[in-house]
């Protein structure tokens, strides 16, 4: 029985901007799994010192053992992702499982005005996974990285967050892959 070419949506941008949330949506209209960013950190920190060449190889392994298996199975993933510069062959390596298996990516930027993101990173559910809580920590990582304005290459779209609900953003997504593939 032939496996399906899976579809790999890569959502990225700064924290706050609503990633997991666009993911969830996503996922709760079409049968996509979600591999977001802190699934793969969170238990590695249980273990290692975040931050670490360790820690990072471990995670990196992770995420590439992860996606690859998935692609292999034929499923349809959303992927979250805070990218910055320096960090494009990790994206590549992410890719990479579901272009050999003659699947589908799109990358979907996600961004809005930093006064948002500095509003919505103080949201209760962002303690569930450990993630940025407090507004000085998000300053100091939107100045060092520019605001996380880099793009990634490659076929896409880039969605403002700010004047859209997930659930549009998740229609949008949806469309698009339904009218380009």
């Amino acid at each position: 029985m032939a496996v399906p070419a899976p579809r790999l949506v890569f959502l990225y941008g700064p924290p706050a901007v609503g990633k997991l949330t666009i993911a969830r949506a996503i996922a709760a209209r079409q049968p996509f799994k979600i591999v977001h960013t802190h699934l793969t950190i969170d238990p590695v920190t249980e273990v290692l010192p975040f931050g670490t060449d360790a820690f990072w190889r471990v995670v990196g392994g992770f995420r590439q053992t992860l996606v690859a298996a998935a692609a292999e199975e034929g499923i349809d993933l959303v992927f979250t992702f805070v990218f910055a510069p320096g960090d494009e062959q990790l994206v590549a390596d992410i890719a990479r499982p579901f272009h050999q298996a003659g699947g589908r990516v799109v990358f979907v930027r996600l961004h809005a005005p930093r006064e948002v993101l500095l509003q919505r990173v103080r949201e209760g559910s962002r303690r569930d996974h450990k993630k940025v809580t407090d507004a000085a920590t998000l300053e100091r990582l939107l100045d060092r990285y520019e605001d996380f304005t880099a793009t990634v290459e490659g076929e896409g779209l880039s969605i403002e967050t700010d004047v859209i609900s997930a659930e549009e953003a998740a229609a949008q997504i949806l469309d698009y892959l339904a009218s380009h593939g």
